[in-house]
C-alpha cells in the first residue's frame, strides 16, 4: 500500500474543511463586515484621512496602505500560527478563518472609506458608503463601470460619457443586487486565503500576511480609482421610483 505524500494529506486536510463551509453563514459573516464598516465608521474614517501624513492625496493614501498592510499582515499570520499545529482540528480552523474574515472585511472597509474621505465626498448617507464598500470589494478595478452596470439593470440609466442623479429607490436596489455577488466574487478570493492559512509548518502564517498585505494594497489603489470619478453624479434622496428589481 502506497502512503500518501505530505503534499496529498495538505489538498486532502484542505478539500475537507473546504467541504465544511456553510456557504449561507459565510456570505452573512461577509455581509456583517460590509455593515459594520458602512453604518458606524464613517466619522472615524474622517478623522483618520484628516491625520495622515503627507502634503498630497497620493502620499497620504500611500501612507494609509501601509499602515493597514502592517496591521492586517498581522492579523493574517497571526491566524495561520493559530492553526498551525496538526491537533487543531476542521471546527477550530474554520471558526479563526470566519473570524479573520470578518475583521479583514470591516478594516477593508475602513480603508475603502477613508480614501472616499480623502477624496472630499461629503456626508454620504449609510446606502451610500454601503454601496461603495460592496463595489470595491467585490469588482475591484472595475467597481466604477461595474457598478454602473449593476444600477443600469435597477433601472439608473447612468452614462459613462455624463454622469447623473441616481435615486435612492436605485441605490438600494443596486445594493440588493451586488450583494448577491458577496459570496461568489469577493468571498471566493478571500475563503481561499482564509483556509490556506492553516497550512503547517508556518506555511500558513506566511501566506496569511503576504496575501493580506497584497489584497490591502490593491485595495488601495482600487478605492483611489473609483473614487476619482464615481458611477453618478448625485444621490437624490427624495426619488422613490425603480424600474427593475430583483
Amino acid at each position: 500500500m502506497v502512503r500518501p505524500t505530505r503534499a496529498q494529506l495538505l489538498v486532502k486536510g484542505l478539500a475537507a474543511r473546504i467541504a465544511a463551509i456553510d456557504a449561507e453563514a459565510l456570505a452573512t459573516t461577509l455581509l456583517a463586515g460590509v455593515e459594520t464598516a458602512a453604518t458606524s465608521r464613517w466619522e472615524a474614517a474622517v478623522e483618520r484621512a484628516a491625520a495622515l501624513p503627507g502634503d498630497v492625496r497620493p502620499e497620504k493614501i500611500r501612507a494609509l496602505s501601509t499602515m493597514f498592510a502592517k496591521e492586517l499582515g498581522a492579523v493574517g499570520a497571526a491566524a495561520g500560527m493559530a492553526v498551525a499545529t496538526p491537533l487543531v482540528g476542521t471546527g477550530t480552523t474554520l471558526m479563526v478563518a470566519t473570524v479573520e474574515l470578518s475583521w479583514f472585511t470591516a478594516r477593508a472597509g475602513d480603508l475603502i472609506l477613508t480614501i472616499a474621505a480623502l477624496h472630499g465626498h461629503p456626508t454620504p448617507t449609510v446606502d451610500e458608503r454601503r454601496a461603495w464598500v460592496l463595489a470595491v470589494l467585490i469588482f475591484g478595478g472595475s467597481a466604477r463601470q461595474s457598478m454602473t452596470g449593476v444600477a443600469n439593470r435597477m433601472g439608473a440609466g447612468l452614462s459613462d460619457a455624463s454622469p447623473t442623479p441616481l435615486s435612492m429607490a436605485t441605490l438600494r436596489a443596486t445594493n440588493r443586487a451586488m450583494s448577491h455577488f458577496v459570496l461568489r466574487r469577493y468571498g471566493a478570493r478571500r475563503g481561499a486565503i482564509a483556509l490556506c492559512t492553516a497550512l503547517p509548518l508556518g506555511i500558513g502564517a506566511v501566506v496569511g500576511s503576504s496575501a493580506n498585505v497584497v489584497a490591502i494594497r490593491n485595495l488601495a489603489v482600487q478605492a483611489d480609482s473609483f473614487f476619482s470619478r464615481l458611477p453618478y453624479s448625485s444621490i437624490e434622496a427624495t426619488s422613490t421610483a425603480v424600474a427593475g428589481l430583483l
